[in-house]
């Protein structure tokens, strides 16, 4: 009885751990590019757009399970270990990452 509340909170911050490991995995995944010091112009060229085609993989796997894309975060932080395809997405257009979370208007000017 007095144990349920401790797990649920222990539970909680659990999965914003892995959430947070989640975030650092996908932002490695697009600076490997330059971590790599790839040589031949061929080799960049292949591996400049990794945000994008992460984004795109993400969009593909939730469509492909027909996930739901819109929670509400505190049902997601709870319930959730990984973060939500539109978390992702917005994360990932905050670094940078042409196409994915970014405001169209802004790409335009």
């Amino acid at each position: 009885m007095l144990l349920t509340p401790l797990e649920a909170v222990v539970g909680m911050a659990l999965n914003a751990i892995s959430r947070r490991f989640e975030y650092q995995a996908d932002r490695f995944a697009c600076k490997l590019p330059a971590i790599l010091h790839l040589e031949s112009a061929a080799e960049k060229e292949g591996m400049k757009d990794m945000g994008t085609r992460l984004g795109r993989a993400l969009v593909g796997l939730h469509v492909e399970n027909l996930s739901t894309v819109w929670v509400d975060w505190l049902y997601s932080a709870y319930h959730h270990s990984h973060p939500t395809l539109t978390e992702r997405l917005k994360a990932l257009g905050e670094h940078g990452y042409e196409g994915l979370g970014k405001d169209e208007s802004k790409k335009e000017k």
